[in-house]
């Protein structure tokens, strides 16, 4: 009698394991459809990136010589600060840049230095008045294709007022300039 109620229990038991494996199977089977079934077809896609600058002229505006001017163009090398610097794409990314200017010193009176940024064929992408510190956008969203370089010029210069401005003479300015760059969007 307690053979039969072992083998009854030892019954029991394999009925059991037999059907929670077999719930088990149809779970994950019905997990694995729905998974499935809510992909779209062309599966998901990673892109990377990779953006390299090249500062020709260095990274920090320094105390540069500057002399009162009325006005700059791409062309113009004297009495003014001028950086060059290069960007270049290496990865699979069409990107969107910021070139900005981080000030961490400037005594100059307020509205004073000015700048202007240009591309490498000498068109003029921005100009403005440079504050007396913090950061200050030089120029947003200029377009750069992956595997793409573009190079760019940053002109600051003392704005000539017309008056005389003998007091602004031996004031310092320093600052960096950087890019940034986001994925450009479609």
């Amino acid at each position: 009698m307690v053979e039969e109620s072992s083998k009854k229990n030892k019954s029991f038991l394999m009925i059991i394991i037999f059907l929670t494996l077999i719930t088990m199977i149809i779970g994950a089977t019905l997990a694995y459809y729905s998974l499935i079934s809510s992909q779209r077809k062309e599966g998901t896609e990673l892109y990377t990136g990779y953006l390299q600058i090249n500062y020709v002229d260095g990274v920090y505006v320094k105390n540069p010589d500057l002399y009162p001017i009325n006005n700059v163009y791409y062309n113009t090398y004297d009495k003014v600060y001028r950086n060059t610097f290069s960007i270049v794409s290496s990865g699979t990314l069409n990107q969107t840049l910021s070139i900005k200017m981080d000030i961490t010193k400037n005594e100059f009176s307020p509205n004073v230095l000015r700048y202007a940024v240009y591309s490498t064929n000498g068109n003029e992408l921005a100009r403005g008045t440079l504050p007396q510190s913090g950061e200050v956008n030089l120029v947003d969203n200029i377009y750069l294709e992956s595997k793409g370089t573009a190079t760019y010029t940053v002109i600051v210069w003392w704005q000539d007022n017309g008056t005389n401005q003998a007091y602004e003479a031996g004031h310092e300015i320093t600052a960096k300039i950087t890019a940034y760059s986001k994925q450009a969007k479609y």
